[in-house]
């Protein structure tokens, strides 16, 4: 009983914070340190098909297939792959990988980084390919961008970078 008398007693002595302390915290100020994100613009799409006639183009985020400046496909990306492959069966036309950069980097560099996941999707493709069907691959850096780089202010648009960041996969239907 002692025992808690005395806990007591140094419960009901605890310091009340000085006014140092009051004066290290701050008020936080989040219409001022918090800026809104257009979330419609922050999503990008990880597979999009277009069909044009007995066509077909898939487009598939880079980011998801690959990590930053790499050319190996994700685990993701394989599964991915393995998807679109699967409906190579019946192709007769030849299949087309093309590969796209931001605007990031060099254009010589985003080229070859572009070339290098283009063959990597390619060399997945091959051998659900039906036998005589081509399978082509071929980088284009940054040319041909679906998306801006860049704001209106000059400012990076990360958002559309993104976008920028794919592979295509054209193949014919019949």
């Amino acid at each position: 009983m002692l025992a808690l008398v005395a806990v007591l007693a140094l419960v009901a002595a605890a310091p009340v914070p000085d006014d140092e302390l009051r004066t290290a915290v701050h008020e936080l100020r989040t219409d001022e340190a918090v800026r809104p994100i257009d979330l419609a613009r922050s999503v990008v799409e990880l597979r999009t098909e277009e069909h044009r006639g007995t066509e077909t183009t898939l487009t598939l985020s880079a980011d998801v297939l690959f990590a930053f400046d790499s050319a190996e496909l994700t685990a993701i990306a394989r599964r991915q792959i393995a998807d679109v492959a699967g409906r190579l069966a019946d192709s007769v036309t030849p299949v087309r990988v093309d590969g796209y950069t931001d605007s990031f980097g060099t254009p010589a560099y985003n080229v070859i980084l572009s070339q290098r996941r283009a063959s990597a999707v390619a060399d997945l493709l091959r051998p659900a390919a039906p036998a005589g069907v081509l399978v082509s691959a071929r980088g284009h850096g940054s040319a041909d961008p679906i998306a801006r780089n860049t704001l209106p202010d000059g400012s990076d648009d990360p958002a559309g970078r993104a976008i920028n960041r794919r592979v295509t996969i054209t193949f014919g239907d019949q």
